[in-house]
């Protein structure tokens, strides 16, 4: 068995390219034969598994990739493929046509994420493709498959669900390290891509709302994006740029993650946020978002995690002082914990796509 990961791009500390680097390294510890093809050029960092290039950006370059992508699984002798966002599974679909090998396309994103390029009607044409061949398409959480098959209700069968791989041994080791320099004792935290799709301009409006009625710990914003130099010039209008940390990105957030007394995600749009799983993992409570199926699913109806309305900053607020009041535990119990992370251990996930190639 060899396995192609495609991708568009590869962007360090990217969810998607985090999971499927767990997901390559569970691979190559079963034994399989791993690769990468990034279309832009990029080069992830995964002992064992090599890289290819692609053609580049811009329509030439993804042209370039179907031929380059074409050659190289005949050459490599692939066998099995998994794609990675839009432009990496369709792609992946020219250049896998007539061919034997079994195909993944994966959708990661929400239908109706705002930062993407693509509307529903394009989504169920991309999609609908896909399946027009012998190919199968896995969505990251139960809610988002249900959503595929909604647009697409023949193509049911062949939509399935995988979990990602978010919990590795790697990831727990990584979390031991010391903190970062310049990081306060006691904050709360935010983490993610600076992007509008993830909400802190919402976080940091509640944040303030709340610092209005009692003092809180120090918020911790983990991240880089085009909206950074927005975020900070709003937490001075705010009157809370004392109070707020950027970090910037980093390579290894998880010390971050497991000392945090809180972690907020407050996005408009997800599909299934690995941070949640990592947080639960790591013992740090969370409020989030209700946003679409991931957080419901994850945190069990609220039950693992305090879920609030999307775009509800009267909400966070209060979810983010009731957690100063303990008027909730403070924690879930850990034996409830364990049992609904283990689907997105390394091994579970790794399992559940074997399973889908070989149905």
């Amino acid at each position: 068995m060899h396995i192609l990961f495609t991708l568009k791009d590869y962007q360090t500390g990217g969810g998607v390219e985090c999971v499927q680097q767990r997901l390559a390294e569970q691979f190559l510890a079963d034994g399989r034969r791993v690769s990468f093809f990034v279309m832009n050029g990029d080069s992830p960092n995964v002992d064992g598994a090599p890289s290819m290039a692609g053609g580049g950006s811009g329509l030439a370059g993804w042209l370039k990739s179907i031929v380059l992508l074409r050659r190289l699984i005949r050459r490599e002798s692939v066998t099995h493929l998994i794609g990675a966002k839009e432009q990496a599974n369709l792609c992946t679909w020219f250049a896998t046509l007539g061919s034997p090998c079994k195909v993944i396309y994966t959708r990661h994103a929400a239908l109706d994420c705002a930062e993407q390029n693509t509307g529903r009607a394009s989504l169920r044409l991309l999609y609908a493709l896909y399946l027009c061949g012998s190919g199968k398409v896995v969505a990251v959480s139960h809610g988002l498959r249900q959503s595929l098959a909604g647009l697409m209700p023949w193509g049911r069968p062949r939509i399935r669900y995988c979990p990602n791989a978010v919990i590795s041994e790697q990831l727990m080791r990584a979390a031991q390290a010391p903190l970062p320099g310049g990081v306060p004792h006691h904050y709360w935290l935010g983490i993610g891509r600076l992007v509008h799709t993830k909400g802190f301009d919402l976080l940091l409006d509640a944040y303030a709302l709340a610092a209005q009625q009692r003092p809180l710990p120090y918020l911790v914003i983990a991240g880089d994006g085009p909206l950074r130099t927005a975020l900070e010039a709003q937490a001075q209008r705010l009157g809370i740029e004392r109070l707020v940390h950027f970090t910037g990105h980093l390579r290894n957030p998880y010390p971050l993650i497991r000392h945090s007394q809180l972690l907020v995600l407050s996005s408009l749009h997800e599909g299934l946020p690995t941070v949640l799983v990592e947080a639960l993992a790591l013992g740090t409570p969370v409020i989030s978002t209700d946003c679409g199926s991931g957080p419901r699913e994850l945190l069990d109806d609220g039950r693992l995690g305090r879920l609030v309305g999307v775009n509800d900053v009267p909400a966070l607020t209060e979810a983010m002082l009731d957690s100063l009041a303990n008027r909730e535990p403070a924690a879930p119990a850990r034996h409830s914990v364990s049992e609904a992370i283990l689907p997105y251990t390394s091994q579970y996930a790794a399992q559940a796509y074997y399973q889908v190639w070989n149905r």
